[in-house]
């Protein structure tokens, strides 16, 4: 009953994300700059002009797309008119024949304006320190992006921007999971548990009642 219970908490959570996501979604685009973004912006659309840099692209590994394993293309991209930049996922491609065997990409060198949705990358795991990734590694688990800056050594936005569909850069962009689906699969979980305790209630009570039975 408890894990019934902790399910439907999870649930009520994930409901207010996806709430807070639809809510933001259509919203005014946030112009990004210079200036170092305040907290509670994430999953507004937002705006930026300057460039892309290969320089310190990552790929997060170990996101599957239908049943195939690849990765998110994450490249830094410099804002106009200073040393700020804000790191852009530019959607996923599939691994290829290997780990070993990186995948070609082109990133576009043009003084660009490019759109997209802000969002936090969630902020703590768990990771050894001799494990933790550095900009020499092109691969990383996941994304920290206090560690990225520490590693890059400029100024970093604190939200990682999905870019839009169409524009010139951009790979396969994934539905971001914040969905009814979402908070369906934990009420689905609850569902299950509560099944389960009512079985074992049931089942406790017939053989309290055989037991009784035959004294």
């Amino acid at each position: 009953v408890l894990l019934g219970l902790w399910q439907l908490q999870r649930a009520q959570e994930k409901q207010m994300l996806v709430d807070r996501y639809e809510a933001r979604v259509d919203a005014k685009s946030v112009q990004v700059s210079q200036v170092r973004m305040a907290p509670g912006l994430a999953y507004f659309p937002a705006r930026v002009k300057g460039q892309f840099e290969a320089q310190y692209q990552i790929l997060l590994d170990n996101r599957v797309h239908e049943g195939r394993v690849g990765y998110d293309v994450l490249t830094p991209f410099r804002i106009q008119n200073g040393h700020m930049r804000i790191l852009v996922n530019r959607g996923w491609v599939p691994m290829g024949p290997s780990r070993s065997q990186l995948p070609v990409l082109e990133t576009p060198g043009q003084v660009q304006i490019i759109s997209g949705h802000l969002y936090r990358p969630p902020e703590r795991y768990f990771s050894l320190e001799k494990m933790l990734p550095t900009l020499a590694d092109t691969i990383w688990q996941n994304l920290d992006l206090e560690r990225f800056h520490t590693e890059a050594g400029y100024p970093l936005q604190p939200y990682v921007l999905r870019l839009d569909v169409g524009l010139p850069g951009v790979y396969q962009q994934l539905s971001p999971r914040y969905s009814d689906q979402w908070v369906d699969r934990h009420r689905g979980y609850a569902v299950q548990w509560f099944g389960l305790a009512l079985v074992v209630l049931i089942g406790s009570v017939v053989l309290a009642w055989t037991h009784r039975v035959k004294r």
